[in-house]
């Protein structure tokens, strides 16, 4: 009987690649990923709270950014970011802000509130409706559209909503918030600005010459009353009127005196301006004991989630309750239907 079994035949040896060429091939892509992402590194970096983690960060990555604009290696990242309706990320540290215009539509008790006697509002109607701006820094970012849903109930008004992370009064160095504001004010032509910052300045003030205000001086507070002062004085003008954002009570027992010594200004300020109106919010998202508290009742009874983890910034749950808190008042000053 003939044997037809093949004869055994050794497996082939396994090849493998050298450690050095693996070691190559990973630093290669380290450096190819920051070459492509510099910009938005650069940005990140000039974000960053005066001190020497910044100071280090903008060292270190601006001849990265440099590298990465020469060879043309920040494109890519931009294409695509257009491409797929991101925010592009531009060369210069003061990017465009997010915008979402509000189509019309057809179809809590108010605080207290820092008034004076208003001149006149024009009459709104759904042929002329009301034109209300939201701006400000990351507190918009969940409250801005919910505003805009709860305003386009009553059918008269129209609006945009604007916000910029960890921006605000203290850095115009990387977004100029008057400057941008007054674009707004003779573009737009708002008939309401509500602005909300806070979140991110509590911290030290750049000034144009290049130095910095150390926060809790008595140089950084008057330096800061002013910039609110500046922004209120420049809305109002025209005969606009402007509602203004108190930051809510926050988790951090260190960040709480900040907030009240920022709320102060603001209440203070607005105080002075006839067509500014301070709309506190510490009462809106206390808890039973009077301080903060993740969690709150909300308008059918059930107890929900209002803040995110940092204890700051809201939920969407949050961000319905403040809205719900402060549409009335509006509605109420230009004789709108609640909705």
């Amino acid at each position: 009987m003939t044997d037809t079994r093949l004869p055994d035949v050794a497996d082939p040896p396994r090849q493998t690649m050298p450690a050095g060429y693996v070691l190559a091939i990973i630093v290669c892509a380290l450096t190819i990923g920051l070459l492509l992402n510099a910009a938005d590194l650069r940005r990140t970096a000039n974000r960053q709270e005066q001190g020497w983690v910044r100071t280090v960060s903008v060292t270190l990555i601006e001849p990265v950014y440099e590298l990465s604009h020469a060879l043309w290696l920040d494109r890519p990242r931009a294409a695509l970011d257009t491409m797929l309706g991101r925010e592009t990320i531009a060369s210069e540290p003061d990017p465009e802000p997010v915008v979402v215009a509000s189509p019309q539509t057809t179809s809590t008790t108010s605080p207290a509130t820092t008034t004076t006697t208003h001149p006149a509002r024009r009459e709104v109607t759904p042929a002329e409706p009301l034109v209300m701006y939201i701006g400000g820094d990351s507190m918009v970012g969940q409250f801005g559209p919910m505003l805009q849903n709860r305003a386009n109930r009553s059918e008269m008004v129209t609006s945009e909503f604007v916000y910029e992370f960890e921006s605000g009064l203290s850095r115009p160095d990387f977004i100029d918030w008057p400057a941008r504001l007054e674009q707004v004010r003779t573009g737009l032509d708002p008939d309401v600005f509500v602005l909300f910052f806070g979140g991110n300045d509590a911290q030290a003030i750049y000034m144009p010459d290049g130095t910095w205000i150390e926060f809790g001086t008595p140089e950084w507070e008057a330096e800061y009353r002013a910039r609110v002062d500046e922004v209120m004085t420049a809305m109002e003008e025209d005969g606009r009127w402007v509602y203004w954002m108190g930051m809510p009570v926050v988790q951090s027992d260190t960040f709480q005196p900040r907030v009240d010594l920022m709320n102060s200004i603001y209440e203070a300020t607005a105080a002075e301006h006839p067509n500014v109106t301070f709309i506190p919010t510490t009462s809106v998202f206390t808890g039973p004991d009077g301080g903060y508290s993740e969690y709150l009742t909300n308008s059918e009874g059930d107890l929900v989630d209002m803040r995110l983890d940092d204890g700051v910034h809201f939920t969407t749950a949050g961000a319905i309750r403040l809205a719900d808190h402060l549409f009335p008042i509006i509605a109420e000053d230009w004789n709108i239907p609640p909705g």
